[in-house]
């Protein structure tokens, strides 16, 4: 507990040092430093719930000793986002200090009635960074601010390094405020959020929030999200799992990676056209059961991957047309490039719907040498 404590601590005086140049000079000991920040809708308030740093130790029985955990949590309530705001400060005996908030947990109840509201209070407030990590939890957020957690410094630290940690692994996004602000901004398009929850007594991501007009109108569950992340992961990285072409009992586990992600739009017979190109990249990791594969299995396997894919990626964009009736994806961006004069003339949240949208996966298996368990050191 003191190595977290004194982690915790080092991280909170380095913020306070880089920051000093930007806001008034305060020792840090007379700061309310917050690390995370949760805000939800409970019956007819606003809710703040999170995590603040104790930045003294408590003393024990022996003189000074750090006790207790790293953060002590919060919750404040108003009419207005004001108001829980002068609640939330009223319980501190030291001004409020967002300039270390590592991430904004909105509830299910507040996404669904709307976000952008808070969000443009983000945009104005001096101290908040527009870098900040925004997820949305199943749970209410002073639940999962409450939930005992053995494996980093605090809730608000897990979530950020969970999210972080698979965002660049390839197999999620991390969508931060300023993001979020343009995409409003652009008016004509949705996005999406990660998505988290109470597990077993454990946080885990569980996939992506779907926000149309930023309000939440459904869930993506993490099984279901493939095809999504190859259209907008910076680095998408994903398992495919085929099986042999000759036996059935056999699968063999390959990674995928984009070497080509080529989108072009245009305008046809009143027609929003999008053509979707992925060229991929497929490392063999292992086979169930070790067999010889011939370069006609190679070519079949090579197929059978670009057909899985082609299919995620297609009910993704069935679903955005169909049952959001939102371009998530932010193909309006590519269309205004490719079509800017058409753009200004339409509107795209309703043209969108009826877009045509075609998808072409081609892919290449980069470790040929199949037959071997160790194929994949081998290229």
């Amino acid at each position: 507990m003191i190595k977290r404590y004194h982690k915790l601590l080092i991280i909170l005086i380095l913020f306070s040092v880089f920051l000093t140049g930007c806001w008034d000079y305060l020792d840090i000991d007379k700061r309310s430093i917050v690390i995370s920040i949760g805000v939800d809708k409970v019956k007819d308030n606003i809710e703040f719930s999170g995590e603040v740093a104790k930045l003294l130790p408590e003393m024990g029985e022996r003189g000074g000793s750090p006790q207790g955990t790293n953060v002590y949590t919060d919750l404040s309530y108003g009419k207005t986002f004001e108001e829980a705001r002068i609640d939330f400060n009223r319980r501190r005996p030291h001004p409020t200090f967002l300039g270390a908030t590592r991430v904004v947990v909105f509830g299910s109840n507040l996404a669904q009635e709307g976000i952008e509201p808070y969000l443009n209070r983000i945009n104005k407030t001096y101290d908040y960074r527009k870098t900040l990590l925004a997820v949305v939890s199943r749970e209410p957020p002073n639940q999962i601010f409450a939930t005992s957690i053995e494996n980093d410094l605090s809730v608000g630290f897990l979530i950020e390094n969970t999210v972080n940690f698979l965002a660049k692994n390839g197999s999620a996004l991390y969508k931060t405020i300023g993001e979020m602000l343009s995409d409003i901004a652009l008016n004509e398009v949705g996005y999406v959020l990660p998505y988290i929850g109470i597990d077993k007594r454990d946080i885990k991501y569980l996939g992506l929030a779907v926000m149309k007009d930023s309000k939440l109108v459904g869930t993506i569950d993490i099984k279901d999200s493939d095809g999504l992340l190859y259209l907008l992961a910076k680095n998408p990285l994903l398992t495919e799992v085929m099986t042999s072409p000759k036996n059935e009992e056999n699968k063999i586990s390959f990674k995928t990676s984009i070497k080509n992600r080529k989108i072009k739009t245009k305008y046809v017979n009143k027609k929003i056209v999008i053509n979707i190109s992925l060229d991929l990249n497929a490392r063999l990791r292992y086979q169930y059961f070790i067999e010889p594969i011939s370069s006609g299995d190679i070519k079949q396997l090579e197929t059978m991957i670009s057909n899985k894919v082609k299919k995620d990626i297609e009910n993704i964009l069935e679903r955005t047309q169909e049952d959001y009736e939102c371009d998530i994806l932010g193909f309006a961006r590519y269309f205004r490039a490719d079509n800017s004069t058409v753009y200004k003339q339409i509107k795209w949240s309703e043209e969108y719907p009826k877009a045509e949208i075609n998808v072409s996966v081609n892919t290449k298996i980069i470790n040929q040498n199949l037959s071997d368990p160790n194929a994949e050191k081998k290229e």
